[in-house]
């Protein structure tokens, strides 16, 4: 059994939750135990610090995005194999607070890269992500954030007369629901009938479009998914957005719903335009491809398929996660026969 000790961030964040929490009961069926501590909020300095008592005993200790200083980093690695693991644009901060691309601070960056150079492997949400960390580190992998859901929620039905428009997000993100709101106001205006709704923590703000809420549940959200006809993702063109892993598209992808998103980042990769949704680049791009899967039921239900079955090959929790053990099994055994070999010559 190859023993991990996963140090992560905050319970409630959706990182934590689908690179973390939905692996957790799983990781028996690769013979690979892993134990948590969290190392955000008021116990972070206090569980840093039992981390370092404890990690001696794990095969490896798996960082999940936290930015932790360098010496604890420097420490750690003295006593075991670290991994990375991040699917934000870390280094920069956030476009919805910062409303401009800018440099996370040079103590912040100069962590990040130690950490990068110190660990074993790193896994890296996406395209962009990845490129990053080979600036500092050779064996990086492409572990794209997964989603994990029962077969058993699926609904090919479409319940919802009018068309239902979704989007699904943090409180934070409506940020993006902003750069698309022209677009979907003047969308209202030729088709009254759509509806918009929202799975978050509020109600957006500041905005002509009138969204309708859900506030978000993990019991009500397989609900929302399987109602809304169609899913959407804008983003802006910068550094912290093209660092997105596109986890929206894959969770309304995994319940057969069509796709729109602003040709950025990750959205690339999980989008064949025209195939599975449509990759926009500005407000007419939005109107244009919302306007189409709107007026033609036959090729939402299409998309909606190519949608699931993209889903099921690249992104089932299930699929990420074998992948994963993969990749740490690989390595330790690698490192195994390292061992072996060193301890050979050394008797020689």
């Amino acid at each position: 059994m190859i023993k991990v000790l996963c140090l992560h961030i905050a319970f409630h964040r959706p990182s934590y939750r689908y690179r973390v929490g939905q692996f957790l009961p799983h990781w028996g069926d690769y013979e690979i135990q892993v134990d948590t501590i969290c190392v955000s909020g008021k116990r972070a300095l206090v569980n840093i610090l039992r981390s370092l008592f404890v990690c001696r005993s794990y095969d490896y200790v798996w960082i999940q995005r936290k930015i932790l200083p360098a010496f604890f980093v420097h420490l750690l690695s003295k006593k075991t194999r670290l991994i990375f693991d991040f699917d934000d644009a870390i280094y920069v901060k956030q476009i919805m607070l910062s409303c401009k691309p800018e440099p996370e601070s040079r103590m912040k960056l100069r962590w990040i890269a130690y950490t990068l150079s110190k660990a074993t492997m790193i896994f890296a949400g996406s395209d962009d992500l990845k490129s990053y960390a080979e600036q500092y580190n050779l064996n990086v992998h492409l572990v794209p954030t997964s989603y994990g859901i029962s077969q058993k929620v699926y609904s090919d039905d479409q319940i919802n007369r009018p068309v239902t428009i979704g989007w699904i997000g943090t409180n934070s993100n409506h940020f993006y629901l902003g750069i698309i709101d022209q677009a979907l106001n003047a969308l209202k205006s030729a088709h009254p009938e759509v509806r918009f709704s929202v799975m978050t923590g509020k109600h957006p703000e500041n905005l002509n479009t009138t969204w309708e809420l859900m506030e978000w549940s993990s019991e009500k959200e397989p609900q929302w998914l399987s109602q809304i006809d169609i899913g959407i993702m804008p983003l802006t063109d910068d550094e912290w957005s093209r660092g997105k892993c596109a986890f929206k598209l894959l969770q309304y992808m995994a319940f057969g719903k069509p796709v729109v998103a602003s040709n950025v980042g990750a959205n690339k990769s999980v989008i064949t335009d025209r195939l599975n949704g449509f990759l926009v680049n500005d407000n007419t791009g939005w109107i244009d491809a919302l306007e189409k899967l709107i007026l033609d039921e036959p090729l939402r239900l299409k998309m909606g398929a190519e949608s699931r079955n993209c889903f099921n090959e690249h992104y089932d929790r299930q699929i990420v996660q074998k992948r994963v053990a993969e990749l740490i099994r690989n390595d330790f055994s690698n490192h195994c026969q390292k061992i072996a070999q060193n301890r050979s010559v050394c008797k020689e």
